[in-house]
């Protein structure tokens, strides 16, 4: 049996309360290989009463201790947002001694951000093992020495798709070799197509009757592109469509939502472009509303404007049968095939119309059942899964 230590983030608990995609992933792909015969060890600040952990071992780093406290106020100086890492490597030094004492020899550590990167690295070295340590690369890494020397010295490094993989070699000049591909998972088993009785339920519950239903799901912040859906939104109006938006997501950040800046911007540009009546802000939804809302959509729009590693969106809206509409970001044209969605290449709110007026109009040959079935086959936490589990088999042999 492999013996697997998931390190989540220093962020939010894992799976989070609402949002947050790596510590949802990590969740789910820890569930998915202790389902499969792995020991796996999730590692994360808060265990929450209400979810099934099945077989999973829980660890809990607590980060509100007087010392951590102290270490965070003093290291906020040099670097705020990385100012865990010393107390969180401490704890998590000991930790891995802690498992190691009760269960036995780890094979594999596999940390999936910055903060918890360090603490595996020491443990390796000081202890001169062969376990292998795993780094998970879900956006590109900033170009800098300490995100180089963590590519060298691990074992393997796992991007979310081949563009994260093509950047992190382009921006650190590291091997190939050092970094493999690994694209993010789904609940396929949660996310799956709605009865016809159940969308039109939904519908009521929304408020949207037989207008055409556009959804956006995702954090309201610039990289997102909310502001060229709602532009485009305008253009769909002036032809004359009937339609609603409905827009679903933080205020920012998951963990800090502010009524400021852009989202601001946002709901400013709604009003003076007058689609007040037209647009919907839901907030920002939990799981099961999130699978609502996706069952009450017509298209599902992705307009990043920014490089977009591996949005799960993507692969949600897909799952429950629904078009995607998307502007060729980062890792997103490598996710939507050719009877799944629309990829645009110029990311302009002109053409994001087009492409959600071809939806509209019925000019694009959508295949529910292919589309579905392609994102069980290829991105349930299952699949997932098993292919992290072959690696880490080659890692622990080739030790």
């Amino acid at each position: 049996m492999m013996r697997i230590v998931e390190l989540c983030t220093d962020r939010l608990p894992c799976p989070p309360h609402k949002g947050g995609a790596i510590e949802t992933y990590v969740y789910g792909i820890s569930k998915a290989m202790a389902m499969q015969g792995a020991e796996v060890h999730l590692v994360t600040v808060e265990k929450s009463r209400d979810v099934d952990y099945g077989k999973l071992h829980i660890h809990v780093i607590n980060l509100s201790t007087p010392i951590a406290s102290k270490l965070r106020k003093f290291f906020a100086a040099i670097s705020p947002s990385n100012s865990n890492i010393p107390y969180l490597s401490m704890k998590l030094f000991e930790l891995f001694n802690e498992i190691e004492d009760a269960y036995g020899k780890i094979d594999i550590i596999h940390s999936h951000y910055f903060t918890t990167s360090f603490a595996p690295l020491i443990y390796k070295y000081i202890k001169k093992g062969d376990i292998a340590i795993v780094g998970h690369l879900h956006n590109e890494p900033k170009p800098n020495k300490i995100n180089k020397m963590l590519i060298e010295l691990y074992d393997l490094h796992l991007a979310v798709s081949k563009h994260v993989k093509h950047r992190t070699i382009e921006l650190l000049r590291v091997s190939p070799n050092k970094i493999g591909v690994v694209y993010n998972a789904i609940d396929t088993e949660f996310f799956k197509p709605c009865k016809p009785s159940e969308k039109t339920e939904k519908r009521k519950i929304f408020g949207v009757e037989d207008e055409f239903t556009i959804v956006f799901v995702g954090r309201i912040v610039p990289e997102k592109g909310l502001h060229h859906l709602i532009l485009a939104s305008k253009i769909l109006k002036q032809k004359r469509y009937r339609f609603k938006l409905l827009i679903a997501g933080p205020l920012g950040h998951f963990d800090i939502e502010k009524l400021e800046g852009y989202p601001r911007f946002c709901f400013e540009s709604i009003n003076k472009l007058e689609l007040s009546k037209d647009v919907k802000y839901l907030g920002h939804l939990d799981k099961i509303a999130t699978r609502d809302l996706y069952c009450v959509a017509d298209l599902v729009a992705v307009p990043s404007i920014d490089p977009d590693a591996c949005p799960t969106v993507v692969l949600e809206a897909m799952a429950m049968g629904r078009p995607v509409v998307a502007y060729a970001s980062g890792g997103i044209p490598e996710l939507i095939p050719s009877y799944g969605g629309i990829v645009i290449e110029r990311k302009s709110p002109k053409y994001l119309a087009e492409g959600i007026e071809m939806v509209m109009q019925g000019a694009f040959s959508f295949n529910e059942l292919a589309t579905v079935e392609y994102v069980r086959e290829g991105f349930s936490y299952t699949a997932v899964a098993w292919r992290l589990l072959k690696m880490f088999e080659k890692l622990r042999n080739r030790g």
